[in-house]
Protein backbone atom coordinates (compact mmCIF):
# COMPACT_ATOMS: atom_id res chain seq x y z
CA UNK A 1 0.00 0.00 0.00
CA UNK A 2 1.28 3.50 -0.93
CA UNK A 3 2.48 5.81 1.86
CA UNK A 4 1.88 8.88 -0.33
CA UNK A 5 -1.81 9.76 -0.75
CA UNK A 6 -3.22 9.28 -4.24
CA UNK A 7 -4.49 12.86 -4.09
CA UNK A 8 -0.93 14.16 -3.76
CA UNK A 9 0.40 12.01 -6.61
CA UNK A 10 -2.48 13.02 -8.90
CA UNK A 11 -2.20 16.73 -8.10
CA UNK A 12 1.56 16.68 -8.61
CA UNK A 13 1.10 14.85 -11.92
CA UNK A 14 -1.46 17.40 -13.11
CA UNK A 15 0.94 20.29 -12.42
CA UNK A 16 3.91 18.78 -14.25
CA UNK A 17 3.11 20.19 -17.70
CA UNK A 18 3.01 23.72 -16.31
CA UNK A 19 6.26 23.17 -14.39
CA UNK A 20 8.18 21.78 -17.33
CA UNK A 21 6.86 24.32 -19.84
CA UNK A 22 8.35 26.98 -17.58
CA UNK A 23 11.57 24.96 -17.29
CA UNK A 24 11.71 24.73 -21.11
CA UNK A 25 11.69 28.52 -21.40
CA UNK A 26 14.22 28.95 -18.59
CA UNK A 27 16.70 26.41 -19.99
CA UNK A 28 16.28 27.61 -23.58
CA UNK A 29 17.12 31.15 -22.48
CA UNK A 30 20.09 29.98 -20.40
CA UNK A 31 21.74 27.92 -23.14
CA UNK A 32 20.67 29.89 -26.22
CA UNK A 33 19.08 26.84 -27.83
CA UNK A 34 15.49 25.64 -28.06
CA UNK A 35 15.08 22.96 -25.39
CA UNK A 36 11.75 21.31 -24.73
CA UNK A 37 10.64 19.24 -21.75
CA UNK A 38 7.52 17.17 -22.36
CA UNK A 39 5.53 14.02 -21.54
CA UNK A 40 6.10 14.05 -17.75
CA UNK A 41 5.09 10.86 -15.96
CA UNK A 42 4.78 10.98 -12.16
CA UNK A 43 4.57 7.83 -10.02
CA UNK A 44 5.19 6.82 -6.44
CA UNK A 45 8.25 4.59 -6.14
CA UNK A 46 9.78 2.60 -3.30
CA UNK A 47 13.18 4.04 -2.54
CA UNK A 48 14.68 0.57 -2.12
CA UNK A 49 13.66 -0.30 -5.68
CA UNK A 50 15.50 2.70 -7.15
CA UNK A 51 19.03 1.95 -5.93
CA UNK A 52 19.78 -0.47 -8.77
CA UNK A 53 18.36 1.91 -11.40
CA UNK A 54 20.89 4.63 -10.69
CA UNK A 55 24.08 2.58 -10.69
CA UNK A 56 25.82 4.42 -13.54
CA UNK A 57 27.34 7.92 -13.35
CA UNK A 58 24.79 10.67 -14.02
CA UNK A 59 24.56 14.44 -13.85
CA UNK A 60 23.15 15.03 -10.37
CA UNK A 61 21.47 18.40 -9.76
CA UNK A 62 20.54 18.56 -6.08
CA UNK A 63 18.71 21.43 -4.39
CA UNK A 64 15.90 22.26 -2.00
CA UNK A 65 13.38 25.03 -1.59
CA UNK A 66 14.76 27.68 0.76
CA UNK A 67 11.83 27.25 3.14
CA UNK A 68 12.47 23.47 3.26
CA UNK A 69 16.29 23.19 3.44
CA UNK A 70 16.28 19.62 4.80
CA UNK A 71 14.05 18.28 1.99
CA UNK A 72 16.46 17.81 -0.88
CA UNK A 73 15.18 17.29 -4.40
CA UNK A 74 17.23 15.77 -7.20
CA UNK A 75 17.15 16.18 -10.98
CA UNK A 76 19.08 13.42 -12.76
CA UNK A 77 20.35 13.43 -16.35
CA UNK A 78 21.74 10.14 -17.72
CA UNK A 79 25.15 10.26 -19.36
CA UNK A 80 23.73 10.04 -22.90
CA UNK A 81 21.45 13.03 -22.25
CA UNK A 82 24.37 15.04 -20.83
CA UNK A 83 26.51 14.28 -23.88
CA UNK A 84 23.74 15.24 -26.32
CA UNK A 85 23.03 18.46 -24.40
CA UNK A 86 26.71 19.38 -24.36
CA UNK A 87 27.07 18.73 -28.09
CA UNK A 88 24.07 20.97 -28.68
CA UNK A 89 25.09 23.98 -26.60
CA UNK A 90 28.90 23.87 -26.76
CA UNK A 91 31.02 24.73 -29.81
CA UNK A 92 33.30 21.69 -29.63
CA UNK A 93 32.28 18.00 -29.66
CA UNK A 94 32.37 16.36 -26.23
CA UNK A 95 35.29 14.04 -25.61
CA UNK A 96 34.60 13.22 -21.96
CA UNK A 97 32.45 14.42 -19.10
CA UNK A 98 34.68 16.08 -16.53
CA UNK A 99 34.60 19.01 -14.11
CA UNK A 100 35.29 21.49 -16.91
CA UNK A 101 32.29 20.24 -18.88
CA UNK A 102 30.08 20.40 -15.77
CA UNK A 103 31.14 24.03 -15.31
CA UNK A 104 30.31 24.84 -18.94
CA UNK A 105 26.85 23.29 -18.60
CA UNK A 106 26.13 24.83 -15.21
CA UNK A 107 24.02 27.73 -16.52
CA UNK A 108 21.86 25.36 -18.56
CA UNK A 109 21.36 23.01 -15.60
CA UNK A 110 20.66 25.87 -13.21
CA UNK A 111 17.94 26.85 -15.67
CA UNK A 112 16.08 23.64 -14.82
CA UNK A 113 16.05 24.55 -11.13
CA UNK A 114 15.09 28.15 -11.86
CA UNK A 115 12.22 26.94 -14.02
CA UNK A 116 10.96 24.57 -11.31
CA UNK A 117 11.10 27.30 -8.65
CA UNK A 118 9.37 29.85 -10.88
CA UNK A 119 6.60 27.41 -11.85
CA UNK A 120 5.98 26.23 -8.27
CA UNK A 121 5.92 29.87 -7.19
CA UNK A 122 3.26 30.59 -9.81
CA UNK A 123 1.22 27.59 -8.63
CA UNK A 124 1.39 28.68 -4.99
CA UNK A 125 1.30 32.43 -5.70
CA UNK A 126 4.46 33.05 -3.68
CA UNK A 127 8.15 33.48 -4.32
CA UNK A 128 10.09 30.21 -4.31
CA UNK A 129 13.89 30.29 -4.09
CA UNK A 130 16.30 27.37 -4.36
CA UNK A 131 19.01 26.70 -1.78
CA UNK A 132 21.84 24.22 -1.38
CA UNK A 133 22.30 23.84 -5.14
CA UNK A 134 25.02 21.39 -6.19
CA UNK A 135 25.76 20.03 -9.66
CA UNK A 136 28.04 17.02 -10.07
CA UNK A 137 28.62 14.20 -12.53
CA UNK A 138 28.87 11.08 -10.39
CA UNK A 139 27.19 7.88 -9.31
CA UNK A 140 24.05 9.10 -7.60
CA UNK A 141 23.84 8.83 -3.82
CA UNK A 142 20.46 9.46 -2.23
CA UNK A 143 20.43 12.51 0.11
CA UNK A 144 19.44 11.74 3.71
CA UNK A 145 15.78 12.76 3.42
CA UNK A 146 15.26 10.45 0.42
CA UNK A 147 17.23 7.64 2.06
CA UNK A 148 14.91 7.58 5.04
CA UNK A 149 11.75 7.80 2.91
CA UNK A 150 10.20 4.42 2.18
CA UNK A 151 8.45 5.92 -0.85
CA UNK A 152 9.21 9.00 -2.95
CA UNK A 153 7.75 10.69 -6.03
CA UNK A 154 9.53 10.03 -9.32
CA UNK A 155 8.81 12.06 -12.45
CA UNK A 156 10.39 11.15 -15.78
CA UNK A 157 10.43 13.83 -18.48
CA UNK A 158 11.44 13.77 -22.14
CA UNK A 159 14.12 16.36 -23.00
CA UNK A 160 14.36 17.21 -26.69
CA UNK A 161 16.01 19.69 -29.05
CA UNK A 162 18.07 19.64 -32.24
CA UNK A 163 19.96 16.32 -32.12
CA UNK A 164 18.86 15.96 -28.48
CA UNK A 165 16.52 13.18 -27.45
CA UNK A 166 17.04 12.38 -23.79
CA UNK A 167 15.34 12.01 -20.42
CA UNK A 168 15.35 13.80 -17.10
CA UNK A 169 14.27 12.30 -13.76
CA UNK A 170 12.99 14.44 -10.86
CA UNK A 171 12.88 12.93 -7.36
CA UNK A 172 11.24 14.44 -4.27
CA UNK A 173 10.04 13.28 -0.88
CA UNK A 174 6.46 13.28 0.37
CA UNK A 175 6.87 16.53 2.34
CA UNK A 176 7.98 18.42 -0.78
CA UNK A 177 5.14 16.92 -2.82
CA UNK A 178 2.61 18.01 -0.19
CA UNK A 179 4.08 21.51 -0.26
CA UNK A 180 3.97 21.79 -4.06
CA UNK A 181 0.40 20.50 -4.29
CA UNK A 182 -0.91 22.39 -1.26
CA UNK A 183 -2.31 19.22 0.33
CA UNK A 184 -2.17 19.24 4.12
CA UNK A 185 0.10 16.53 5.43
CA UNK A 186 -1.50 14.18 7.94
CA UNK A 187 0.30 13.64 11.21
CA UNK A 188 1.79 10.12 11.38
CA UNK A 189 0.49 7.73 14.04
CA UNK A 190 2.71 7.94 17.08
CA UNK A 191 2.59 4.17 17.76
CA UNK A 192 1.34 2.46 14.59
CA UNK A 193 2.27 -1.05 15.73
CA UNK A 194 0.23 -0.86 18.89
CA UNK A 195 -2.72 0.91 17.25
CA UNK A 196 -3.01 -1.56 14.41
CA UNK A 197 -3.12 -4.45 16.84
CA UNK A 198 -5.54 -2.71 19.19
CA UNK A 199 -8.34 -3.14 16.66
CA UNK A 200 -7.99 -6.89 16.85
CA UNK A 201 -7.53 -7.04 20.61
CA UNK A 202 -3.82 -7.75 20.32
CA UNK A 203 -0.81 -5.75 21.48
CA UNK A 204 -1.43 -2.14 22.57
CA UNK A 205 -5.14 -2.53 23.35
CA UNK A 206 -6.94 -1.28 26.43
CA UNK A 207 -5.94 -4.42 28.32
CA UNK A 208 -2.84 -6.64 28.23
CA UNK A 209 -3.02 -9.46 25.73
CA UNK A 210 -3.48 -12.89 27.23
CA UNK A 211 -1.09 -15.74 26.37
CA UNK A 212 -3.64 -17.32 24.04
CA UNK A 213 -3.82 -14.08 22.01
CA UNK A 214 -0.06 -14.08 21.39
CA UNK A 215 0.15 -17.67 20.23
CA UNK A 216 -0.05 -16.84 16.52
CA UNK A 217 2.79 -14.36 16.67
CA UNK A 218 4.86 -16.40 19.12
CA UNK A 219 4.95 -19.27 16.64
CA UNK A 220 6.88 -17.04 14.24
CA UNK A 221 9.49 -15.86 16.69
CA UNK A 222 11.78 -18.89 16.37
CA UNK A 223 11.93 -18.85 12.54
CA UNK A 224 15.52 -18.13 11.41
CA UNK A 225 16.00 -15.19 9.05
CA UNK A 226 18.97 -14.25 6.91
CA UNK A 227 20.34 -10.79 7.69
CA UNK A 228 22.77 -9.23 5.23
CA UNK A 229 24.52 -5.87 5.16
CA UNK A 230 24.79 -4.20 1.76
CA UNK A 231 27.62 -1.73 1.29
CA UNK A 232 26.45 -0.64 -2.17
CA UNK A 233 25.72 -1.67 -5.73
CA UNK A 234 27.07 -0.98 -9.19
CA UNK A 235 26.15 -2.05 -12.72
CA UNK A 236 28.96 -3.38 -14.92
CA UNK A 237 29.17 -4.64 -18.46
CA UNK A 238 29.86 -8.33 -18.97
CA UNK A 239 33.24 -7.55 -20.51
CA UNK A 240 34.21 -5.48 -17.44
CA UNK A 241 33.23 -8.32 -15.10
CA UNK A 242 35.27 -10.79 -17.17
CA UNK A 243 38.30 -8.49 -16.94
CA UNK A 244 38.19 -8.31 -13.12
CA UNK A 245 41.13 -9.86 -11.37
CA UNK A 246 43.03 -9.87 -8.10
CA UNK A 247 43.73 -6.28 -7.15
CA UNK A 248 40.91 -4.83 -9.23
CA UNK A 249 38.90 -2.06 -7.55
CA UNK A 250 35.14 -1.95 -8.01
CA UNK A 251 33.67 1.49 -7.29
CA UNK A 252 30.20 1.31 -5.76
CA UNK A 253 27.37 3.83 -5.46
CA UNK A 254 28.09 4.91 -1.88
CA UNK A 255 30.26 7.73 -0.67
CA UNK A 256 32.56 7.19 2.28
CA UNK A 257 30.71 7.61 5.55
CA UNK A 258 27.24 6.95 4.13
CA UNK A 259 25.07 4.46 6.03
CA UNK A 260 24.96 0.86 4.87
CA UNK A 261 21.70 -1.02 4.22
CA UNK A 262 20.62 -3.82 6.55
CA UNK A 263 18.51 -6.39 4.72
CA UNK A 264 16.36 -9.14 6.21
CA UNK A 265 15.60 -11.89 3.71
CA UNK A 266 16.42 -9.42 0.95
CA UNK A 267 14.17 -6.62 2.28
CA UNK A 268 15.52 -3.29 3.50
CA UNK A 269 14.60 -2.81 7.18
CA UNK A 270 17.34 -0.58 8.60
CA UNK A 271 20.44 1.47 7.91
CA UNK A 272 23.50 1.97 10.04
CA UNK A 273 27.20 2.67 10.32
CA UNK A 274 29.96 0.06 10.17
CA UNK A 275 31.82 -0.53 13.45
CA UNK A 276 34.60 -2.88 14.53
CA UNK A 277 33.92 -5.23 17.46
CA UNK A 278 37.20 -6.84 18.50
CA UNK A 279 38.18 -8.74 15.33
CA UNK A 280 34.79 -8.58 13.63
CA UNK A 281 32.74 -6.02 11.75
CA UNK A 282 29.34 -4.95 13.00
CA UNK A 283 26.66 -2.37 12.21
CA UNK A 284 25.35 0.24 14.64
CA UNK A 285 21.76 0.94 13.55
CA UNK A 286 20.90 4.60 12.95
CA UNK A 287 17.54 4.13 11.19
CA UNK A 288 15.09 1.25 11.52
CA UNK A 289 11.50 0.53 10.58
CA UNK A 290 9.02 0.18 13.43
CA UNK A 291 7.96 -3.38 14.39
CA UNK A 292 4.77 -3.33 12.30
CA UNK A 293 6.62 -2.19 9.18
CA UNK A 294 9.26 -4.87 9.72
CA UNK A 295 6.56 -7.55 9.90
CA UNK A 296 4.99 -6.15 6.74
CA UNK A 297 8.34 -6.39 4.94
CA UNK A 298 8.68 -10.02 6.00
CA UNK A 299 5.10 -10.63 4.87
CA UNK A 300 6.01 -9.35 1.39
CA UNK A 301 8.76 -11.96 1.20
CA UNK A 302 6.38 -14.72 2.27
Amino acid sequence: MSNIPVEVTNKLASSQNQIWQTASMSVSEACGQAINFSSPLTVGAKTSDLYAEFGAPMMVVQFSFANMPENSQVVLLPQETVTDLANLVLPEPVQEIDENLVAELRNSLEGIVQGICLAVGNIKNETIVASGLSIRFQIFSFPPNLQKSEEILRTQIAMTGDDLNGTVIWLMDSETAHFVTGVTMEEPDAMPFQQVNAASGGFGGARPAGPEENNGLDLLMDIPLEISVELGRVKMLVKDVVELGTGSIVEIDKAAGEPVDVMVNGRLVARGEVVVIEDNFGVRLTEILNPQERLQKLGEVA
